[in-house]
């Protein structure tokens, strides 16, 4: 699933008017497959969060779709925090959930730092224009958003 492409109309019906728990299996899926590779292959992974669209017009009439779109980013987001702090969370109640693997999924989570408040939005935020290359895309400027993201995830950086 690509939550920053179009979804609506009969893509949603079934949804009861939100595909929201949707988006958060799919994340809750995605990140299982993703540790089952992991550990199938001896590998670490490096998850990336998903960059939101920076500011756009409202005239061109994809307003409302760009609208719900930003809100399923934003639950994308949420679930694959939520999905990766249980993997790296060693409590007794997660321990018995996966207790043979160790951590091997780390999630790169500088999304909020590309953050600007718009309210506008219904997020309440759009992409800051200083990591916008084309209004879809990020430019390099976020690289030092990643960098620390890179050395605050503990996970190996002998091995990137």
């Amino acid at each position: 699933i690509d939550c920053r492409e179009g979804m609506g109309g009969k893509r949603l019906e079934g949804y009861n008017e939100s595909c929201n728990e949707e988006v958060r299996k799919t994340v809750g899926a995605y990140v299982s497959s993703v540790k089952q590779i992991a550990k199938e292959h001896d590998l670490q992974i490096l998850l990336l969060p998903v960059a939101h669209h920076a500011y756009r017009s409202e005239k061109n009439g994809k307003a409302l779709g760009r609208a719900q779109r930003r809100e399923r980013m934003v639950v994308w987001n949420d679930a694959l925090r939520d999905e990766c702090s249980m993997i790296s969370d060693s409590s007794p109640e997660n321990a018995s959930r996966d207790s043979s693997l160790e951590q091997r999924v780390f999630l790169l989570d500088y999304e909020k730092g590309l953050r600007h408040a718009d309210e506008k939005s219904p997020v309440g935020f759009v992409l800051d224009n200083a990591y916008n290359a084309d209004y879809t895309h990020m430019n390099s400027a976020f690289l030092p958003l990643l960098e620390d993201a890179l050395e605050r995830c503990d996970c190996d950086l002998n091995l990137i």
